[in-house]
């Protein structure tokens, strides 16, 4: 695939219509693959790649579980508004065209998306030609299906990225993002799918067969479900309908910032590295709280009731010496009666009774009930196995868990005021008349924003509360399906189905381990390719079960994530998407936004000399001026087509697209990018 032009009409912060060239251009003899758009925060650069996701996806570029109330609320805020003009805009367009090879042959599609806004009704066309002419059989669907296709959404998600974003892989929690992807890549997520469509056919099979009182219970369970589930999306989708306000209220914010500190003054110097600590201390506290979260879900509510556990304690170690007793007691016993008949055989019937009770007050002690097992009862009659882990984890939760909770309590108190005080120097500003305004301004954003992150915030937790509800209940189903299953055949096609599922988990099993070997592969060169001398990692290690990376160095020893740099950890993040594209098999081009912003110059310079020039046939940037910088963009010029500037007009509150790169001017007569004066 090869993107040719994308075409904007009064989106975003665009005005009229903009056309925007994306071949690559051949130069000297040879064709470039990088196109390059530069532009400051805010400008709009990030608004290019929306725009072609939102050309392919439509509805899905915003995720797979958007409504469409959200999303029509979505495509009003992209229509360009001028404060200005006494006419409002009600609607915008936008156009991508680009080639897609099949078998070697290429086909050109163009695909238009329009909506225009009426009152809060949003009406949106999709339209696209193949190689000049409409496919005339396809409705809007699927219009929409078609694309997906063509370039399916999982797939592009590792070619189309926001590189800020992308160094979660490295981060807490980015193994899970790391299995979603490999899903997509796979297609083990439409398994997945399938496999839930089988099993809750086996179900239903299962049910016709059930007691009236069984099936009225699961019937219960469904309705409850079924609640959980419109509760879990009405939260979310409440929690949606404030992101793009939040996602506004941050860009304006970095706006008014940007325009503070271009005033210059030790102030603004002062309060940039304020506001950098207080980054990194919020960013410590999410690690922290992260541990919170899994220390509170550990053996911690054990600790609260030290009584309650060291009775349970007590029980379950009187319940195990009276199960091991009753099993001595039972095996002497046993051996006891065949005595008595060896006895009985042997010794004259006259001495044989004697013979007996006198062997019997011997192993009296032994069949004999102890006395301090006198009055105990099988309250909880656990294995011995499970009885030894349950009292190991209440002797460790009285021992250990609350120092561990006092220590992570104080660490966490220190980090809040720190936290504190460092928001409190930034709040404390001089008071300045030139400032002043300014400082209203980003005041009133910041309370903007907390308000709007805690309303969503509070959505995400209730959707999150309702999600561990929903599992429990799907648990408890399962419980009672399984307590009544009679294991008779249900009839040929429950057989096949149930057949077909475990075929499904074994093909899944088996095409994920194929595909995590040729990632590791890859992501071991590119690691190596992209990394600097000094870095250690060589080699990584994904188990298919979990999908959690381990990396070695070069003795073989193991490297935590967490201990990367936040250069490191980007490196770590591009070189396993392109470890994944490869793996993908597909041939897209590759569009990453703000690629350095958390790199040191050495590993800048890794990824611009050896990372976009041959990331792929075509690779579109999405740069700042401080991110490729004159320096870097003299290493980088050799393997450029060209280049656009994306300059925002605060007065008019608009973006404008220009061939050139911050300091560089249009295309001269001869084909070459010259200085400008």
């Amino acid at each position: 695939m090869q993107l040719e032009s994308l075409t904007l009409c009064d989106f975003g912060l665009f005005r009229g219509v903009h056309a925007i060239d994306l071949n690559p251009r051949k130069k000297y003899n040879s064709t470039r693959p990088i196109i390059l758009f530069g532009g400051l925060n805010g400008a709009g650069k990030t608004t290019i790649l929306t725009a072609i996701r939102l050309a392919i996806y439509g509805r899905q570029a915003l995720g797979y579980a958007v409504s469409q109330k959200f999303y029509d609320e979505f495509l009003a805020s992209k229509v360009h508004r001028n404060p200005h003009s006494l006419v409002v805009l009600s609607g915008a367009h936008i156009a991508l065209e680009f080639l897609y090879y099949k078998l070697g042959k290429p086909t050109r599609y163009k695909i238009a998306r329009s909506w225009t806004v009426s009152g809060k009704q949003v009406k949106e066309t999709l339209t696209i030609l193949q190689d000049g002419e409409p496919i005339p059989e396809f409705t809007q669907e699927q219009c929409q299906a078609f694309l997906n296709e063509l370039i399916p959404l999982g797939v592009s998600e590792l070619f189309f990225f926001d590189g800020e974003k992308i160094a979660s892989l490295a981060e807490e929690g980015g193994d899970v993002a790391l299995r979603d992807a490999i899903r997509k890549l796979l297609g083990l997520d439409i398994i997945e799918r399938l496999k839930s469509d089988l099993h809750i056919y086996i179900r239903r099979q299962d049910n016709k067969a059930l007691p009236d009182e069984a099936k009225a219970q699961l019937e219960q369970f469904e309705i409850q479900y079924k609640e959980l589930k419109l509760a879990i999306n009405a939260e979310e989708a409440g929690s949606r309908e404030f992101l793009p306000k939040l996602t506004s209220a941050k860009e304006q914010l970095g706006r008014i910032e940007d325009a503070l500190a271009s005033k210059g003054g030790a102030w603004a110097v002062s309060r940039q590295s304020l506001k950098s600590r207080r980054d990194k201390l919020v960013s410590d506290k999410k690690l922290l709280e992260a541990e919170v979260r899994e220390h509170l879900n550990g053996l911690y509510p054990l600790s609260l009731a030290p009584k309650l556990m060291q009775q349970l304690k007590g029980q379950l170690q009187q319940e195990r010496a009276l199960k091991d007793w009753k099993g001595i007691a039972e095996a002497v016993n046993q051996r006891l009666v065949h005595l008595n008949a060896v006895i009985a055989e042997f010794v004259p019937a006259r001495k044989s009774s004697d013979a007996i009770k006198k062997v019997k007050t011997i192993f009296s002690d032994l069949v004999t009930r102890p006395a301090e097992l006198k009055n105990v009862k099988f309250l909880h009659d656990l294995a011995s196995k499970d009885c030894i882990q349950l009292e190991s984890w209440i002797s460790d939760a009285l021992s250990n868990v609350q120092a561990q909770t006092k220590a992570i309590h104080l660490q966490l108190n220190k980090l809040d005021e720190e936290l504190s005080n460092v928001s409190l120097q930034i709040e404390r500003a001089p008071d300045q008349e030139s400032l002043k305004s300014d400082l209203d301004a980003i005041k009133a954003k910041n309370e903007e924003i907390v308000q709007l992150s805690t309303v969503r915030n509070t959505h995400l937790e209730l959707a999150r509360r309702y999600t561990w509800q929903a599992i429990d209940l799907v648990r408890k189903m399962r419980k009672l399906e399984e307590q009544l299953e009679s294991g008779e055949s249900k009839g040929t096609g429950t057989d096949l189905a149930k057949n077909t599922r475990d075929v499904l988990t074994a093909f899944a099993e088996e095409m994920t381990k194929r595909k995590i070997v040729k990632l590791e592969q890859e992501f071991a060169k590119t690691f190596t390719r992209l990394a600097r001398k000094t870095d250690t990692v060589v080699s990584a290690n994904i188990d298919p079960n979990t999908f959690e990376v381990h990396l070695y160095n070069k003795s073989g020893n193991g490297i935590s994530k967490q201990d990367l740099s936040a250069g490191e950890k980007q490196i770590y993040a591009v070189a396993m998407l392109e470890a994944l594209a490869k793996t993908s098999g597909r041939k897209l081009p590759i569009i990453i936004d703000t690629p350095l912003g958390r790199l040191d110059s050495h590993h800048r310079g890794k990824l611009i000399n050896n990372y976009f020039p041959q990331a792929s046939h075509q690779v579109i940037i999405l740069s700042t001026d401080t991110e490729v910088d004159r320096s870097f963009y003299d290493d980088l010029n050799k393997h450029v087509s060209h280049c656009y500037h994306i300059s925002y007009d605060e007065t008019e509150g608009t973006s404008e697209i220009k061939e050139g790169y911050f300091w560089k001017s249009a295309l001269d007569n001869e084909g070459t990018l010259a200085y400008a004066a």
